[in-house]
């Protein structure tokens, strides 16, 4: 943990909303942000569903027509067992007695309720499909944040660590920025570089860029906390990507790139 950020006290932000999927890159982000401000209260909605506002129907139907099943038999074998392994974010959750709900939708009712009850000073986006609008981003006093695997505005969509490697970069960057209702549109709060390796898995790749956004989110964090924030504004159009493509697939394992 970088010493700067473990001196620091909160004086602002005293109570950190946090709101992703149960995933293990969600879980290790909640633990890296309550291991350096230990004294903040918390609360967590677990986003359910995949895409947002479909059903797992329509969703399912949605990846089998859009997108590579061998990509997406990976991710849910990962899910898979993270599960099985039962050291899950709501698992914690229970354990340490930490209010939480679920939620199909971040912007519903019943989510924004929740949110308003616990009254957060900050609000922090983990791993999420979900798309944040106007009520929940209007629920936190200070600010809402969230972190994306690349160097804004350039990477903006879906599984972009993939991405990278599919088009043979030799990195990948990690960003914090402030939430807007615009997807990955936000000032940049803190950002950094994370190499990419030439015998790394992609399953390593998602372990670096997820430490990579602990420690940005702890900066940035900080930062708002003592008002000394510095911003970027992404400048251009940049590029997106969807979910990984039958052809992307193709392009990372014919570069000898391997998932595990």
């Amino acid at each position: 943990m970088d010493k700067q950020v473990e001196e620091n006290k909160l004086r602002r932000v005293r109570r950190i909303l946090f709101c992703g999927h149960d995933n293990r890159g969600s879980l290790y982000l909640f633990n890296g942000v309550r291991q350096a401000y230990p004294d903040v209260d918390c609360a967590v909605i677990i986003n359910e569903g995949i895409y947002y506002r479909k059903s797992f129907l329509s969703s399912v139907w949605k990846l089998l027509r859009e997108s590579s099943i061998l990509f997406c038999a990976v991710r849910a074998m990962e899910m898979y067992s993270y599960r099985w392994k039962g050291h899950t974010l709501e698992a914690q959750l229970e354990a340490e007695a930490i209010p939480f709900t679920k939620s199909d939708d971040i912007n519903g009712d019943d989510a924004v309720a929740f949110a308003r009850e616990f009254a957060p000073d900050l609000l922090v986006s983990l791993y999420t499909m979900h798309i944040y609008k106007k009520p929940i981003l209007d629920v936190p006093k200070i600010a809402a944040i969230n972190s994306h695997p690349a160097i804004l505005p350039d990477y903006r969509g879906l599984e972009v660590f993939f991405w990278a490697m599919a088009n043979g970069d030799e990195r990948i960057g990690s960003s914090v920025f402030y939430l807007t209702e615009r997807v990955d549109d936000g000032l940049v709060l803190q950002e950094q570089w994370v190499p990419i390796a030439a015998d790394d898995s992609m399953h390593d790749v998602y372990d670096a860029i997820t430490e990579s956004a602990a420690e940005l989110f702890m900066r940035a964090i900080a930062d708002i906390d003592g008002e000394t924030v510095k911003t970027r504004k992404p400048a251009g159009l940049g590029t997106y990507y969807p979910m990984p493509t039958r052809a992307a697939v193709r392009a990372f394992r014919r570069r000898g790139r391997r998932f595990f």
